[in-house]
C-alpha cells in the first residue's frame, strides 16, 4: 500500500469512535438523569460488563484482537469527569472457556460480589450499571428461549436499585432484550450494542453529553419473550387490537405492541412535529407527489432527529404489511430552530410482487405515516391510479 494513502491509527480510532456513538440509542431518561451533571461528585460503575474489554468486539470479530476494546469504566475515566469513580463487578456473567465455538456457561450461583457492589452504590450519587450479554452469548448458533438479562444480573440490578435509585443502565448486547422490569424501575437506559474497539469512549461521550444521542432502534424490543418474533411491518389479520390497528396478535395479559418500537430513540432535547402536508392527494402513473413536515427543536440543546416515513397499501391483491419504512431523513436543529423535511412519493415506492405475478403498483388508496419512530406517527392518505 502507498504510505501516503495510509490512515494514521489515531484517525482510525476517531472514525471508530464516531461510528460507535452514532449507533447508541437512548431508551429512557426520566428526570433528565443524563447527561451526567457536573454537580455529581461520586459515581459507582457496576456490572460484569463494566470493565470488559472483549465483549464490545462482538462475536464476528474476524482479525479483531481479544481484550483490545475500551471498556465502559475506561471510557468514563478518560472523560476527565470532576468526580470520584469507583468500580465493582458485582457478579460474573459467565464461567469457563468462552469462544466462537464454545457457548458461554452462565453463572447462576456465585453471588459473592453483590455485597461490595451494593456498598459502592450506597456511597455514590450516581450508578452506571453495565449489563447485557457476553460477546459469545449472541451470534450464529446462539438462539435463546429467554432473552432477559442472563444469570444473576437481574438480581444484582434489583439489589443495587434498593439502595440507590439514580441508576443509568448501560446495555451491551447483540439482540433485543426483555426489559420490562428495568423499563419500569430504572430511570435511564442506554442501548449501546457491541460497538467495537472504541466502545467505552463512545459510551462516555454520550453519558457525559459530549455527544447528544440520535440513534434509533433497528429492531423492536418486546414487553415479554412470548411476543417474539415481533415485527413493526407485521401483516394484517381479521382481529382488531386495542390500538385500532388490525394486527397479527391480541394479548389479554400484557399491553399490545412493543416495549420500545422499531425506529425508537430519544435525545437530550425534544422535537415537535407539525402536521404533514401532501402536495396532492392523487398520484398518477409515472408521476410524483411530495409529503412535507415541519420539525422544531423545542429543547435547550442542539440535536439530531431521524424523521421516518412509512407506507400502508390499504387494499391490495395480496396481504400487505400494516406499514413499511420507505424513507428517512436526518435533520440537525439548533434550540428553537424549525426545518421542513420533504419526501418524494413515486409509483416505484408502491410496487410489489402482485397476484398477477409481476412487480407493479396497483390502483387504490394508500396511507403515509411520518414520525420519530414506527409507533408515534401522523397519517395522511392519497390515491394512486394508472
Amino acid at each position: 500500500m502507498n504510505a501516503d494513502l495510509e490512515v494514521p491509527y489515531s484517525e482510525h480510532q476517531e472514525i471508530a469512535r464516531d461510528i460507535a456513538k452514532k449507533s447508541i440509542v437512548l431508551l429512557k431518561n426520566e428526570g433528565h438523569l443524563l447527561p451526567i451533571k457536573s454537580s455529581v461528585k461520586k459515581i459507582a460503575v457496576i456490572g460484569p460488563l463494566a470493565d470488559d474489554k472483549d465483549t464490545p468486539i462482538g462475536n464476528w470479530r474476524a482479525q479483531g484482537e481479544s481484550n483490545s476494546a475500551a471498556s465502559v469504566l475506561e471510557g468514563l475515566k478518560n472523560a476527565n469527569l470532576d468526580a470520584e469513580i469507583t468500580y465493582a463487578k458485582g457478579v460474573t456473567l459467565g464461567e469457563g472457556e468462552r469462544s466462537f465455538l464454545m457457548p458461554l456457561e452462565i453463572n447462576k450461583t456465585d453471588r459473592s460480589g453483590i455485597p461490595e457492589a451494593v456498598n459502592k452504590a450506597k456511597e455514590a450519587e450516581l450508578v452506571i450499571m453495565a449489563l447485557g450479554e457476553d460477546a459469545f452469548q449472541s451470534g450464529e448458533g446462539r438462539s435463546q428461549v429467554n432473552i432477559g438479562l442472563a444469570g444473576l444480573q437481574m438480581e444484582l440490578l434489583k439489589e443495587v436499585q434498593k439502595v440507590n435509585k439514580n441508576i443509568v443502565l448501560v446495555l451491551i448486547n447483540g439482540r433485543p432484550l426483555e426489559l420490562s422490569w428495568a423499563s419500569e424501575n430504572i430511570p435511564a437506559i442506554v442501548e449501546t450494542w457491541q460497538l467495537g474497539s472504541e466502545s467505552g469512549n463512545a459510551i462516555a461521550d454520550v453519558l457525559t453529553g459530549k455527544y447528544n444521542p440520535s440513534g434509533k432502534l433497528p429492531v423492536s424490543f418486546p414487553r415479554a419473550v412470548g411476543q417474539e418474533p415481533l415485527y413493526y411491518n407485521r401483516m394484517s389479520t381479521g382481529r382488531p387490537s386495542n390500538d385500532q390497528h388490525v394486527t397479527y396478535s391480541h394479548y389479554t395479559d400484557i399491553e399490545n405492541g412493543p416495549l420500545y418500537p422499531f425506529g425508537f430513540g430519544l435525545s437530550y432535547t425534544n422535537f415537535e412535529y407539525g402536521a404533514p402536508k401532501l402536495s396532492s392527494e392523487n398520484l398518477n402513473e409515472g408521476g410524483e407527489i411530495s409529503l412535507s413536515v415541519r420539525i422544531t427543536n423545542t429543547g435547550e440543546v442542539k440535536g439530531k432527529e431521524v424523521v421516518q416515513l412509512s407506507l400502508h397499501d390499504l387494499v391490495a391483491s395480496i396481504a400487505r404489511p400494516i406499514k413499511e419504512l420507505k424513507g428517512f431523513e436526518l435533520v440537525e436543529l439548533e434550540p428553537g430552530e424549525t426545518k421542513t423535511v420533504t419526501f418524494n412519493i413515486t409509483e416505484e415506492m408502491l410496487t410489489f410482487y402482485t397476484a398477477s405475478g409481476k412487480w407493479e403498483a396497483e390502483d387504490g388508496e394508500f396511507e403515509l405515516m411520518v414520525g420519530g419512530n414506527s409507533e408515534e406517527v401522523q397519517t395522511v392518505k392519497f390515491n394512486f391510479s394508472k
